[in-house]
């Protein structure tokens, strides 16, 4: 077009029209200026996303703050944005449309910026499952007034929400407020393993794990690590993610998330009866490809960390739960109490926890199967199917 404009100009030159030479001139300005305008339309514009709140649980609603900044003096006379929202997460009063996707649906705004000037919008979003969310990428399109040329732009992710899992009573689950796990059918005087008072020498009976090599190395002699009395226990949550006994059989999206819930709600409740709770899963949080294995503890921080730690878990087990139950043996001592939550009952799950019970371990077996489970030898089950805990919430 610019091309053709100036072949009309320098003919209405040659002919000596002069309004059609004025005519070529305004022309060709106004196309020179839109197209600087498209070009410089969407530089130093600013797009930030702020949350309410970063950590919430299913249900919860959230407040999600989208500010757009023109940091130039020249104004746009039109901006839209496409911004991703995750599937996850329902807005209760914005303008949604779908990108295609069953993963994700886009919010669309469009507006007007003065120069240097700032609008804000805020949306309600409902929090519908758990997971990791993260906002964005947002499209901007935007140009010149007359509309000739158009320019986008991307603006990246910057806003992230942790969604904890759905916590259970301890009656939902068909456990007693008191002592769900019987650890007061226990030994009332324990040695806690996370709190050395001293050493003395080895004894034949003590476990090579209580060896204290720095204090041995000085003395020339082997010293095991003395350990305070507690009444309280050491436990470690190990989660079975498998919902069926073989890989090719696929994976139960709401029968993992029960497990999660189950798992959470265990957590809450040992710790808060002063129990170091450690946590432990056949599976990797996203993008991520180590297996979760958080140590017992009781510090405040405990539960947050197996709480986000379970907001993250992917549906997927990447190694068999015996196998898991194998793995983390040698992180803990003989007398802490191992409770594996799963929904498989395979003869290996089976031998794993006979093996527990040999090895000098407390076993707690929440099964959260359809049917109950076969009885083991020396194994406290309790049977907590997913109809069993709806039947109760309902």
């Amino acid at each position: 077009m610019i091309t053709a404009l100036f072949a009309v100009l320098v003919l209405a030159l040659l002919a000596r029209q002069a309004a059609l030479a004025l005519l070529a001139v305004t022309l060709l300005i106004s196309l020179g200026a839109a197209r600087l305008w498209q070009r410089w339309a969407l530089r130093r514009i600013e797009y930030r996303r702020e949350l309410s709140q970063i950590r919430a649980f299913p249900g919860d609603e959230v407040t999600l703050a989208i500010s757009l900044t023109n940091r130039k003096l020249l104004p746009l006379a039109q901006i839209q944005i496409f911004d991703t929202l995750p599937s996850g997460l329902r807005a209760l009063d914005a303008p949604v449309v779908f990108s295609g996707s069953r993963q994700t649906s886009l919010l669309r705004r469009s507006t007007g910026l003065r120069w240097y000037e700032r609008v804000i919008w805020r949306y309600r979003l409902r929090c519908e499952r758990r997971g990791v969310f993260r906002f964005g990428p947002a499209q901007a399109q935007s140009g010149d007034p007359f509309g000739l040329y158009r320019s986008e732009a991307t603006f990246p992710a910057d806003a992230t929400l942790l969604v904890y899992p759905r916590l259970l009573s301890l009656a939902e689950l068909g456990l007693p407020a008191r002592d769900p796990l019987g650890l007061l059918r226990a030994p009332a005087l324990l040695r806690d393993p996370l709190r050395v008072v001293g050493v003395r020498d080895y004894a034949p009976s003590d476990p090579l794990k209580d060896v204290h090599w720095a204090a041995t190395a000085r003395t020339g002699t082997l010293q095991t690590r003395v350990y305070e009395p507690t009444t309280a226990h050491t436990l470690a949550l190990a989660l079975d993610l498998d919902t069926f006994e073989f890989y090719f059989q696929g994976i139960d999206p709401e029968l993992v998330e029960h497990l999660i819930s189950v798992t959470a709600t265990l957590a809450q409740s040992c710790l808060a009866a002063g129990h170091a709770v450690g946590f432990y899963a056949n599976g990797a949080p996203a993008e991520d490809e180590h297996l979760v294995r958080l140590p017992p503890g009781r510090s405040p921080d405990q539960l947050g960390q197996i709480m986000e730690a379970l907001a993250r878990l992917t549906a997927y087990s990447v190694l068999p739960g015996a196998r898991l139950l194998r793995l983390i043996t040698p992180e803990l001592h003989p007398g802490a109490t191992i409770v594996l939550i799963g929904a498989v009952a395979a003869e290996p799950i089976r031998a794993a926890l006979l093996r527990l019970r040999e090895l000098g371990f407390r076993v707690v077996w929440i099964f959260c199967g359809a049917s109950p489970p076969p009885a083991v030898p020396g194994v406290q089950t309790h049977w907590v199917p997913r109809r069993k805990v709806e039947a109760v919430a309902g």
